[in-house]
């Protein structure tokens, strides 16, 4: 049976040296996070270790399976021969590319590094919608992986051990972690439990990481008031960068809270909203909200229907032929999961096009995947391409779905693009995120989408 902050922290952790951070989760909180914290701490080891084979290798590659803003700068030397230009495959490149980082590693062997760190951060995902383990509460959230990481802290445990929790979870999760290790690990083992929530958004997460408005530690406060080594020994990895007053130590039930109060600030707004709606007589407001549903799912298909109703004759009778440009669900993220772009492909196919696809950072073998699970045989007709040119080459129409800096920064040449396609060079996209009159002198007819 394991003990829970009663013993000292090892000397190396005490002093401010602790050379072994453990990273439990490749995803996006915990690669993210090592990779930032080993940025500014060079005298640090950050091991981000992962059961998922294939994600590991990933991180370990040339192709990192993450894009955001900035993270490429953090982890890779920039050279002459691998700079990409803005019309390349962002996961293209001619030679290896050289690390910047020495400190942080990404492993399988999730055995050995737990076992040898002094600091253990949990970041697994824990998706929607089952029960809390060990209870019949509802908490809404799978927590089988934060489960499956607690036991496995608990049985590769020796000497004592800081975790810090970072996944998504339900309030008390400190004190049922604190409860599990207790009852599962040896009596050699000693652990101190931190909550410390992440705050990042997809698209901004490098800059979140490296320019905080807060870092929030919790922790099981002292009798005395005093400030347990373990915390210390958190805060000294942030204070390289992150100023004093933004590093907030709270006890753990208010550290926890503050995650689940951001979340529940997107939450308010809905119930707002829908209160609004009742005021206003709409009493059904689950009937209307799906109506809502179905008009955006119907987007897709309106923006079809106006590109066919603006082909002349000639061209909407035989096979014409699109370029959708950008797959990602917003820029500066990688993220297809919720993507219109699955169902605008389909939709297009559907009305006799095949489609050429190019996003300059999601991975061509993503955007097949996706494209043959959720299409089915319309993935026949349609071609994944490695740059904005070849993706418009005989095309009659252009459709903007994701606007991207490197489809509409000043080094594009739409002026050739235009000169590979044909008629009647239809550009589509979103209001507001490109010059009409400029597309307009390159010689494109354009349609700004919600506009007449």
């Amino acid at each position: 049976m394991g003990s829970i902050g009663t013993e000292a922290m090892p000397s190396q952790c005490s002093q401010g040296n602790s050379q072994k951070v453990c990273m439990i989760g490749a995803g996006y909180v915990g690669a993210l996070t090592a990779i930032a914290l080993a940025s500014k701490n060079p005298s640090v080891h950050f091991s981000v270790v992962d059961k998922n084979a294939s994600l590991i290798a990933a991180w370990n590659s040339d192709h990192i399976p993450i894009f955001e803003p900035g993270l490429e700068d953090l982890l890779f030397e920039k050279t002459q021969t691998q700079e990409k230009t803005l019309c390349e495959s962002a996961h293209s490149y001619g030679s290896q590319r050289t690390r910047r980082l020495a400190n942080i590693s990404f492993s399988a062997d999730i055995r050995t590094h737990i076992s040898d760190a002094d600091i253990i951060f949990i970041c697994v995902d824990t998706p929607s919608e089952v029960t809390f383990p060990d209870s019949d509460k509802i908490s809404g959230l799978d927590l089988k992986n934060l489960q499956s990481a607690i036991t496995s802290i608990a049985q590769l445990s020796i000497g004592h051990k800081v975790i810090v929790q970072k996944s998504t979870a339900p309030c008390g999760i400190s004190q049922w972690i604190k409860k599990t290790l207790k009852e599962a690990a040896p009596p050699t083992a000693s652990f101190d439990i931190i909550s410390s929530p992440e705050f990042l958004a997809q698209g901004t997460a490098i800059q979140d990481l490296l320019s905080p408005n807060r870092v929030v530690i919790g922790y099981e406060t002292a009798t005395d008031g005093t400030v347990p080594e373990a915390v210390k020994a958190l805060i000294r990895l942030y204070t390289p960068w992150v100023p004093k007053e933004r590093i907030i130590t709270t006890d753990t039930w208010s550290s926890e809270l503050s995650k689940i109060a951001s979340n529940a600030l997107i939450a308010q707004r809905i119930s707002s909203i829908n209160s609004l709606t009742c005021e206003l007589g709409l009493h059904d407001v689950a009937e209307y909200w799906r109506g809502v549903i179905q008009i955006n799912d119907s987007q897709s298909e309106r923006i079809t229907h106006r590109i066919v109703s603006l082909l002349p004759p000639d061209v909407a009778n035989i096979e014409t032929r699109a370029a959708v440009l950008g797959f990602s669900f917003k820029k500066n993220t990688t993220d297809i999961r919720n993507t219109t772009a699955i169902k605008l492909v389909r939709d297009l196919v559907g009305r006799g096009f095949r489609v050429n696809v190019f996003d300059p950072h999601v991975p061509r073998q993503r955007i097949e995947k996706a494209l043959m699970l959720q299409c089915g045989a319309a993935h026949v007709n349609t071609t994944v391409e490695e740059s904005t040119e070849a993706a418009c080459e005989d095309c009659s129409v252009i459709v903007l779905h994701t606007d991207w800096d490197e489809f509409l920064g000043g080094t594009m040449d739409w002026k050739g693009i235009v000169a590979q396609m044909r008629g009647p060079r239809l550009f589509v996209g979103p209001p507001g995120s490109f010059d009409v009159q400029k597309m307009k002198d390159y010689g494109f007819t354009v349609l700004e989408v919600g506009k007449k």
